[in-house]
């Protein structure tokens, strides 16, 4: 009920905010519209407690993305005595607004229509209104679009949005749902779910959730997993490691943030699934252990630290925003450099200091890493983080510090979910793969 409170109000700010554009630019408010459409977990049924909101703003053409939706928008919503950490991540692929409403987490984007009156093109279903977009919007929509068809392939939608509650439960558990750190987004996991709900449409969760881990452990990335099943239509293009189709028209591949050593433990935690469920109905199968959070304290020995900090709250929001959108880059350093990470989602605040901080420790792979320049990687990485002014202007008034930690100098609270990790086999635990999976895994 809160959720649907939430869209509601969204929905009339945003309305709000079209009149005001419309009285701006001399058009009259009455013909000027915009609404908020929902996609993601939310719309697919699947969502959790913590899980939050991804909406659309779909706004009129007199309504730009920079000044109206990046601006004059923000403020309005600042103004809103129910929304708080509001930050902004303007120069990313799908660029959005980040923001807490009624204690309930929000990702906003924005598409702009060639049209005055958005809410009538979006509620005619007509394919016209896709005519003469911005790569941006297209982006920003395709999550609506492709939410829609998954909705109609599925054969059991109870069952799918089951199972995938039980895939984003794994993926959380593992490391391993984080976009913006090269691993699966939720679109990814939708779609990998779908597929296998197709695939066996009278299976139960418990036989669909292992069928999960046999496929995928298994598939042969070269080839991309379709729900129209038509892959020869969408080749794998150079750089794309895990290709997944999205099932909209044209088809066109789920964006994607993998590098090497990304990929490389997403497959290593679909085989460690697979060895772990091919057998249920051994005596010592729990299906507990499939969930258990990855060790990461246990796993490696040596970290890379990286500190955020800022005068205010509201200014380290907004800092780590645009920082994390730049985290690619930075795994893609290390790996240039002959060192694999595995990057932990998780955020830790160091008490020992004053201002407002967030830490992050990446798990180090790497036998070479004690040769890291550590000073040359922050350099490299800041001036992506500065390459334009938007960038600058948020290093004005933050921070960005690193630093090569071992693990008996990790914060306490990172051993918490990784006691059990002691009392499994390594084959179960880690970031280990046996040494003969990659045949399997192809």
């Amino acid at each position: 009920m809160t959720r649907e409170q939430v869209i509601r109000k969204l929905k009339e700010i945003v309305m709000e905010w079209a009149k005001a554009v419309g009285f701006e630019q001399r058009v009259p408010p009455r013909r000027v519209t915009a609404t908020v459409l929902t996609y993601g977990s939310y719309t697919l049924g699947a969502h959790g407690p913590e899980s939050d909101i991804d909406a659309l703003c779909v706004g009129p053409c007199i309504a730009n993305l920079p000044h109206h939706f990046f601006v004059v928008l923000r403020q309005i919503l600042q103004r809103r005595p129910e929304v708080s950490g509001l930050q902004t991540v303007e120069n990313a692929k799908v660029p959005l607004m980040r923001f807490t409403f009624s204690g309930i987490s929000v990702d906003l984007t924005y598409a702009q229509l060639h049209v005055i009156d958005a809410v009538q093109a979006i509620n005619s279903s007509s394919p016209q209104f896709l005519r003469r977009l911005d790569a941006r919007s297209l982006r920003s929509l395709s999550g609506v679009r492709v939410n829609e068809q998954i909705v109609q392939l599925v054969p059991n939608a109870e069952t799918f949005q089951v199972l995938l509650r039980c895939i984003k439960l794994w993926a959380r558990r593992r490391g391993l749902h984080c976009h913006l750190l090269g691993f699966f987004a939720g679109i990814h996991l939708a779609i990998l779910a779908a597929y296998v709900c197709q695939k066996y449409p009278n299976a139960s969760v418990n036989g669909l959730f292992t069928m999960f881990f046999e496929i995928f452990a298994n598939w042969p990335w070269q080839i991309p997993v379709d729900l129209h099943g038509q892959p020869f239509k969408c080749r794998r293009p150079d750089g794309c490691l895990m290709p997944i189709v999205m099932p909209c028209t044209p088809p066109e591949l789920c964006v994607s943030n993998m590098t090497e050593g990304t990929f490389r433990k997403i497959r290593e935690e679909l085989m460690r699934g697979y060895t772990l469920t091919k057998d249920l109905w051994r005596h010592d199968f729990e299906w507990t252990c499939l969930f258990e959070p990855f060790p990461y304290v246990t796993t490696y020995r040596y970290f890379l630290r990286i500190a955020l900090c800022a005068s205010t709250s509201e200014e380290l929001q907004d800092w780590a925003g645009w920082v994390k959108s730049r985290f690619r880059y930075l795994i893609l350093k290390l790996e240039s450099n002959g060192i694999e990470c595995d990057p932990d989602s998780s955020q830790e605040v160091d008490h020992t200091v004053i201002k407002p901080n967030i830490v992050y420790h990446w798990g180090l792979i790497s036998h070479t890493f004690t040769r890291l320049d550590i000073s040359s990687l922050k350099e490299d990485f800041m001036k992506n983080v500065i390459n334009d002014v938007y960038g600058n202007v948020k290093c004005t008034h933050s921070e960005l510090t690193m630093s090569l930690v071992e693990q008996s100098q990790l914060p306490k609270s990172m051993y918490g979910d990784s006691l059990y990790s002691w009392n499994l086999p390594m084959h179960m635990v880690g970031y280990q793969a046996a040494t003969d999976c990659w045949s399997a895994v192809g």
